[in-house]
């Protein structure tokens, strides 16, 4: 989910839909239990350091307050959950300011934890990095991945021609592409930065002339495509190069709506091409809320939590951690 729209917003209305979360949320003295198993977050955003926050922070789910004031707070935070979870890799993007750099700074600060992914949009608000900026950065493996892509946020679907050369960028390099698709915040096409952005452009089927175009892509859907979730299992079935994240549905909608849409897509038979993703956004916490809703589901056997949190990713983004 696009994190500095979301900020700008003011926390939007959306993210009541998970207050009947709040009772299944972490408790103030529960403890991350002795989790053997490794975790991959592919789905993570960072700030610039100097980037200021609100005054507390507040988690739109708990209402946990949180004491961290700045991106470079921020940041320390989130790998401390990371540690907490034993969440040992993560794909982290810019949400904000110099995006690349966002990224990069979290890829300095701990190499072994993480790789950088390329925020980009396309709006006027937003627009597209210079192709040789990304060519430069793909090539010395500064950024290993193209997305966040928030196309839907500058109303575009990602077969829009303007996108071409940069996927074209990504099969030529064999870099991922991260993309959003599904809901976004309430208000969305109210804020002046994305005032073409529509609903029906997060619809997974929007990405098919993309894939046909650039057919070596391997693609990455974010938040499952939730609400079209018979769209996205139609695109999982038809391009074996395209997995899902789970994305902020984890946390946002209330525990038993996440289950039953983590349920549809293993019984389509997709358990193998879920993977973990917290999109924590501004929330630290919400690393740990999203775990909790993933080992929670009790349709999945610990092969298929195996393959979610760790092996679909490792195997994707063909990480080495």
């Amino acid at each position: 989910m696009n994190g500095d729209t979301l900020m700008s917003i003011g926390r939007r209305r959306l993210l009541g839909l998970g207050s009947a979360a709040v009772a299944t949320a972490l408790a103030p003295g529960a403890r991350a239990a002795a989790q053997p198993r490794r975790i991959i977050d592919v789905h993570m955003h960072a700030y610039p350091a100097t980037t200021a926050f609100e005054n507390p922070i507040v988690n739109p789910i708990t209402h946990a307050k949180s004491p961290i004031r700045n991106g470079a707070e921020h940041m320390e935070a989130c790998i401390a959950q990371m540690k907490r979870w034993n969440v040992v890799g993560g794909v982290v993007s810019g949400g904000d300011g110099d995006r690349l750099k966002a990224a990069t700074d979290w890829v300095n600060r701990d190499p072994g934890r993480f790789i950088a992914g390329a925020g980009v949009r396309g709006s006027d608000d937003t627009p597209l990095p210079p192709l040789d900026t990304l060519r430069k950065a793909f090539g010395e493996g500064r950024i290993k991945v193209l997305g966040e892509l928030t196309s839907q946020y500058a109303g575009l679907p990602l077969g829009d021609p303007k996108y071409d050369p940069y996927l074209s960028l990504a099969e030529e390099f064999d870099v991922p592409v991260a993309l959003h698709t599904g809901s976004m915040p309430g208000g969305t096409t109210f804020d002046p930065c994305c005032r073409t952005a529509r609903a029906r452009l997060g619809n997974p089927e929007y990405v098919e002339e993309a894939l046909n175009k650039h057919p070596k892509l391997r693609l990455n859907l974010m938040h499952a495509g939730w609400p079209y979730l018979q769209e996205t299992i139609a695109i999982l079935m038809l391009y074996p190069n395209v997995n899902i994240d789970t994305g902020a549905l984890a946390w946002l909608l209330p525990r038993p709506a996440f289950h039953d849409i983590l349920s549809q897509l293993v019984k389509a038979g997709f358990s193998d091409r879920i993977m973990f993703g917290s999109d924590q956004m501004f929330w630290p916490d919400a690393i740990g809320l999203s775990v909790q809703a993933v080992d929670s589901a009790p349709f999945l056997t610990e092969p298929q939590k195996q393959d979610i949190f760790f092996n679909n990713a490792a195997k994707f983004y063909k990480l080495s951690v």
